[in-house]
């Protein structure tokens, strides 16, 4: 019997690996064990409680719940300029496993021409973006993975609009470093 490992199965400390294979740092990736309906059994499925918040604590998100099912990384041009890098990562959660603490403030995507379809809330204090709601996916609220600081999150499982994507941010290691790569 072939055993099929999903992609959160491997997941150890936010690193993805093939399973068996030493990660940095000599940390091995998880085994999965497979439960009686195929699925795999593993930290992902255990209830967790995660915090985001805007970097003077004000606006907080709290989800409790398994790791988000859906996890993307976004290249495009909006979230470039939102986020002040050249990418951006989000998660989505259903909105029942979602508390927002605190004062936010709207801004709904304008660019050229009106883009309605996601609205993002920032704190009014500080300025940084935490939260946002998809008029495509009604069920959940998406929160920005870097407000959780949170090492240990699970990684993107996709990526859209890679043609705006900067082509030296996927291997930043392989750069020549000038000032030395710091830990």
């Amino acid at each position: 019997m072939e055993t099929k490992y999903s992609r959160r199965t491997v997941l150890t400390l936010g690193a993805v690996a093939l399973v068996g294979t030493a990660l940095p740092g000599g940390s091995k990736a998880l085994a999965a064990t497979p439960t009686p309906d195929g699925a795999k059994a593993g930290a992902s499925d255990a209830i967790k409680t995660r915090t985001a918040s805007c970097n003077c604590g004000q606006l907080r998100v709290t989800c409790t719940g398994p790791d988000p099912d859906r996890v993307v990384m976004c290249n495009c041009y909006l979230c470039q300029k939102q986020t002040g890098s050249v990418f951006s990562v989000q998660a989505r959660f259903p909105h029942e496993q979602v508390k927002i603490e605190g004062k936010s403030t709207a801004w709904v995507f304008d660019g050229a021409t009106q883009v309605p379809y996601r609205t993002s809330h920032f704190c009014p204090e500080c300025g940084s973006t935490v939260y946002y709601f998809r008029k495509s996916d009604p069920a959940r609220t998406g929160v920005r993975v870097g407000a959780f600081a949170d090492k240990t999150f699970p990684p993107p499982m996709g990526s859209g609009f890679e043609e705006y994507a900067h082509p030296w941010a996927m291997n930043v290691s392989a750069l020549p470093m000038p000032l030395g790569h710091h830990q």
